[in-house]
C-alpha cells in the first residue's frame, strides 16, 4: 500500500509552455520524462465502488500497465491524501482478487463485484514529470494535458499535480507558491475521477447553496477561531468555482433551449457575485492576522480586478488567469496547513 499525498492545481492551456520553462528552471529540478497514459475507470452499474469511496482504474503506457484501487482518503482545499494499491497486469480489465482482501467491506461478494465491472469513463493524457528537491522534501511534479471521455462527452484536462515522495506537506504548498510567482495557477479540489463520474451522468452534481454562517461577522461566535472561518471560506470558494464551471458547461450546451440558456446565465451571474463576495470576505478576515497580512501584497490589486469583472461575469477565466487569485488561495492553504 502507498498513501498518496498530492496538491492538485489547475493551469490554463495557454500557460503550459511557460510553465514547462518555469519547472525546468527551478532550483534542484530534474526533468524525468514525457509519457502518454490511457486510463479506464471501472465500477458497477450501481456505482458500488463510488459509494464505498473507492476508485478503480487500469492505467497503461508504452512500457507498463497496472491496475490501481484508491480507498477512502481525504481532500482538504486541494490537498489530496488517499491510500492506493497498485498491481502490474497485462489484462485490459481489472481482477479484484489481486488486491489485498482486507480493503473490502465485510461480507463483500468479490466474485459478484468482479463480474459486474464496466468501464464508466476514461482519461487519456500526456504527462510530463519532474523531480524537485525543496528544503528536505522530494516532490514529483506531473503536468497533464488531455481529456476525460464519457460516452460522447469530453472535458479537457489541464492540471499540475505535486506529489510528496518524502518530506513535509508544507513543502508542497511552498513549491506551488514558487510556481505561482510566474504562472497563474489555482487549487483543484475535484479529481479526474470525480470529473469522469459527473461527466458520465451516473453521479448527480451536488452543491450546497447555503452561505456559510462562519463568514458572517454578525452571526459568528466570538469563540470561533480565525482558522475555522478561513477553512470554511476557502472550501466554499472552491465549491463555488466547481459550480460555476458546471453551470458554464451547461450554458454552452448546444441542445439547450433559449429559455434554459437564459436561466442558466442568470444563475451563473448570481453565483459569480457570490464568489466575489466570498473572496472579499476572506480578504477582510485574512487582514486581521499579521502573518497572513504580510503575504497579501496583491490585496488591493485583487479587489480592483475582481470588481471590474462584475460587469462581465462570463469572463471568469480571466479572473482565474490573474496570478494574485491563485496566490491568495495558496496563502490561505499554507496558513491552514502550518
Amino acid at each position: 500500500m502507498h498513501t498518496e499525498t498530492e496538491l492538485k492545481l489547475f493551469v490554463a492551456l495557454q500557460d503550459f509552455d511557460s510553465l514547462v520553462k518555469t519547472l525546468h528552471n527551478l532550483p534542484n529540478s530534474t526533468y524525468c520524462k514525457s509519457d502518454f497514459l490511457f486510463n479506464h475507470y471501472f465500477d458497477t452499474c450501481t456505482l458500488q465502488l463510488a459509494r464505498w469511496d473507492m476508485g478503480l482504474r487500469v492505467r497503461g503506457s508504452k512500457n507498463h500497465q497496472e491496475q490501481t484501487i484508491k480507498t477512502t482518503g481525504s481532500v482538504s482545499s486541494g490537498l489530496h491524501s488517499r491510500p492506493e494499491f497498485n498491481v502490474t497486469t497485462a489484462e485490459k480489465t481489472p481482477n479484484l482478487f489481486l488486491f489485498p482482501q482486507h480493503i473490502w467491506p465485510l461480507n463483500t461478494d468479490l466474485q459478484c463485484l468482479n463480474n459486474n465491472l464496466n468501464i464508466i469513463f476514461e482519461t487519456n493524457f500526456t504527462r510530463q514529470t519532474w523531480l524537485i528537491n525543496i528544503n528536505h522534501s522530494t516532490i514529483e511534479v506531473a503536468l497533464d494535458k488531455g481529456e476525460v471521455i464519457a460516452g460522447h462527452k469530453t472535458r479537457l484536462i489541464h492540471e499540475l499535480e505535486l506529489e510528496l515522495i518524502k518530506g513535509q506537506n508544507e513543502d508542497l504548498i511552498l513549491l506551488a507558491q514558487l510556481i505561482a510567482n510566474d504562472i497563474p495557477i489555482r487549487l483543484a479540489e475535484e479529481s479526474k475521477a470525480v470529473t469522469g463520474y459527473l461527466l458520465s451522468g451516473k453521479m448527480p452534481y451536488q452543491f450546497k447553496t447555503a452561505w456559510p454562517n462562519l463568514l458572517d461577522a454578525t452571526t459568528v461566535s466570538a469563540n470561533t477561531s480565525l482558522q475555522s472561518r478561513l477553512k470554511t471560506g476557502l472550501n466554499h470558494w472552491l465549491e463555488l468555482e466547481r459550480y460555476l464551471e458546471h453551470v458554464n458547461n451547461s450554458v454552452n450546451t448546444k441542445d439547450n433551449e433559449p429559455s434554459i440558456q437564459k436561466d442558466k446565465q442568470a444563475e451563473y451571474v448570481r453565483f459569480f457575485n457570490q464568489l466575489i463576495h466570498c473572496i472579499d470576505r476572506l480578504q477582510d478576515l485574512a487582514l486581521t492576522d499579521k502573518k497572513l497580512e504580510s503575504q497579501l501584497t496583491d490585496d488591493e490589486q485583487i479587489t480592483a480586478f475582481i470588481k471590474a469583472l462584475l460587469d462581465n461575469p462570463m469572463r471568469i477565466e480571466s479572473l482565474w488567469r490573474y496570478t494574485g487569485y491563485g496566490k491568495f488561495q495558496l496563502a490561505l492553504l499554507a496558513y491552514l496547513t502550518c
